[in-house]
């Protein structure tokens, strides 16, 4: 997969105008393409694709997990405890279908949590029946999972913001001691976008780009950025 910053060069070699310019930063570029990567994979996971890919999910491997009352979650009062992540996600990109989450699993990766929404675990509470299911959901950018006695999970989501070294690889024992140089450029990092995608991504930002600082009006007419994708 390409990192950022080809995709980067990529679009400046594009157009001789944007890539003689050095008033617009690879940043800049590089936080447009990002937002045009994201418009196309929501549109394209509301359609039920790419959720068996893994180009475009991350894995934090070991997010740690502290016990708290189910009341820091919600306004049930209640002597549950259930398991909150110590640090908050990165934001989670989210479509018709819910959070663009692929999986929360144990540490091992050996079982499946089950996703709920916090209301139908309340709901659960209420009524008191037992289940043998452990069930996680997402509540103002924490992790929560149904037991509390769960101390690590992995989760695969699709982050629209950058994952910090710090998190994806946190001072435990279930990941790997050899860390990637904490002040890697994140332009270095893979650009996470399906490879269909990249052409019609790096053409929209290109545009946005040239409307923005040249006021250069778009052209509608050969718009066929639909076609392209449907045919892949």
């Amino acid at each position: 997969m390409a990192t950022l910053r080809q995709v980067v060069s990529r679009v400046r070699s594009l157009d001789k105008m944007l890539n003689s310019d050095n008033t617009i930063t690879d940043r800049v570029i590089a936080t447009e393409l990002k937002s045009k990567a994201t418009f196309y994979i929501r549109r394209e996971t509301d359609k039920r694709k790419l959720w068996n890919t893994s180009t475009i999910f991350t894995n934090i491997p070991c997010v740690e997990m502290t016990e708290v009352p189910t009341a820091d979650c919600c306004d049930y009062v209640s002597d549950q405890y259930v398991a909150r992540s110590k640090h908050k996600l990165p934001k989670i990109s989210d479509g018709i279908y819910g959070l663009l989450i692929h999986g929360v699993f144990s540490v091992d990766n050996s079982r499946r949590l089950k996703e709920i929404t916090l209301s139908r675990y309340i709901n659960l509470l209420k009524l008191g029946l037992p289940t043998n299911d452990i069930y996680y959901w997402i509540y103002d950018r924490y992790l929560y999972i149904s037991s509390p006695k769960v101390e690590v999970a992995s989760i695969w989501a699709y982050f629209e913001e950058d994952v910090s070294t710090d998190l994806l690889y946190p001072d435990c024992p279930c990941t790997s001691q050899n860390k990637p140089n904490p002040c890697t450029n994140p332009l270095d990092l893979e650009f996470k976008c399906p490879g269909y995608l990249e052409d019609v991504v790096t053409k929209d930002c290109l545009q946005v780009l040239l409307q923005t600082y040249y006021r250069v009006p778009v052209d509608h007419t050969s718009d066929n950025k639909d076609d392209q994708v449907n045919k892949t």
